[in-house]
């Protein structure tokens, strides 16, 4: 009977020690996660950057077959696909079919292709945009990274615009806390370093995307890990105002796109969102990003789907307009080439140069302070 209490004593010390040595850990990474970079948001400087999409592929060019281009038609009311798009089949002349709602002056392309991306480059320059934002899934070393590889060395080699990374995909692979910083870690490390890549202060920017997909202090624990070993970085997060404990994590905020709230709400709601962001910002000193957009269209890909009107415009100007009267360091475009959901900037047959041209508008005047308080007064 001793040795038994002896044994169930020398048990639960160890479970104690465990339990402690665990929380210490914790603690420590909180403490590391906490300590953001500090940021003189007065010298952030203002600039224009896009949401890039780098999945597409051509059988006739470099990636040698049809990736994205025959995208899949969903039934939105029972999750399942129904159908693809066939893009070797022609709809009407010079009309490869597509899963989109535009078409691009440049055809079904390859993101691989050196011409596309001089032009893509060319074509953001002549508009006013800094920096391209890549839509990154991973993992490492597959598709989706090797063409942002591809895409940084051709920046670098061209004198192109910036990149970043909007980290994106780990919730729907559902990718455990681990695999998170690994993938974060190897960002950083991989690309963090190149002139092209978007930094400041020395600092490499990524978009969180869908960050509440982990709770604060999951991002805590995962920021604190990626502190303790030296990596530095500003992680921006598309949190709601409602959340504001994730503001104590993240070093800004922004939103993916506003067609969500436009098309729930309308203008008034957005103006309010981007307001609450505002404040949420001002409060924590954190970099602030809104949003604008061309309109919405995502019927071709998903059954019912929806749709936010261009209004020939009219959309893209008024959310240009809310994103600008809040001030913001950075302004976001949703998109550049987000052909499935018609959010595309990029020109289209539909809109030739119509939404590049209002892109040179706008980021002008977001960029002239002068101009600035002419359209805020």
């Amino acid at each position: 009977m001793y040795k038994k209490l002896i044994v169930l004593f020398l048990v639960l010390g160890a479970i104690l020690i465990f339990v402690f040595i665990s929380i210490q850990e914790r603690v420590k990474l909180y403490k590391l996660a906490v300590e953001k970079p500090k940021i003189n948001l007065s010298k952030v400087p203002k600039l224009v950057m896009a949401f890039y999409h780098g999945w597409y592929g051509s059988p006739y060019g470099p990636s040698k077959q049809w990736i994205h281009w025959n995208h899949w038609i969903m039934n939105t009311s029972t999750g399942k696909i129904i159908s693809y798009h066939d893009p070797e089949k022609f709809i009407s002349k010079d009309r490869r079919d597509i899963g989109a709602a535009d078409y691009p002056i440049l055809g079904p392309y390859d993101v691989r292709s050196e011409e596309v991306l001089q032009k893509h480059f060319s074509w953001a320059k002549q508009s006013g945009i800094d920096v391209f934002v890549f839509d990154w899934f991973g993992p490492p070393n597959d598709y989706i990274d090797e063409n942002f590889k591809l895409m940084l060395n051709f920046s670098e080699s061209h004198n192109g615009i910036l990149l970043s990374v909007l980290y994106d995909g780990y919730e729907y692979r559902n990718a455990p806390k681990d695999e998170v910083v690994k993938e974060l870690k190897y960002i950083i490390t991989s690309y963090g370093k190149s002139e092209k890549f978007l930094k400041f202060e020395g600092y490499p920017v990524i978009f969180i995307y869908a960050c509440e997909h982990f709770s604060s202090e999951e991002w805590m624990e995962i920021i604190g890990k990626l502190r303790e070993e030296g990596l530095k970085f500003i992680f921006l997060g598309d949190f709601s105002p409602n959340h504001y404990e994730y503001s104590k994590v993240f070093d800004g905020i922004y939103i993916y796109s506003p067609d969500g709230i436009l098309n729930s709400g309308g203008e008034n709601s957005l103006e309010n969102y981007y307001s609450s962001m505002k404040n949420i910002a001002s409060q924590e000193s954190l970099i602030l990003c809104t949003t604008t957009s061309p309109g919405y269209d995502d019927t071709k890909v998903r059954v019912p789907g929806f749709k936010v009107s261009r209004q020939d415009g009219l959309t893209y100007n008024i959310t240009w307009n809310l994103a600008l009267k809040y001030n913001p360091n950075w302004v976001l475009i949703c998109s550049w080439n987000e052909w499935h959901e018609g959010s595309e900037i990029e020109p289209s047959v539909e809109y030739d140069y119509k939404y590049t041209n209002l892109t040179l508008f706008w980021s002008s005047n977001f960029k002239s302070s002068s101009a600035l308080k002419s359209i805020r007064s």
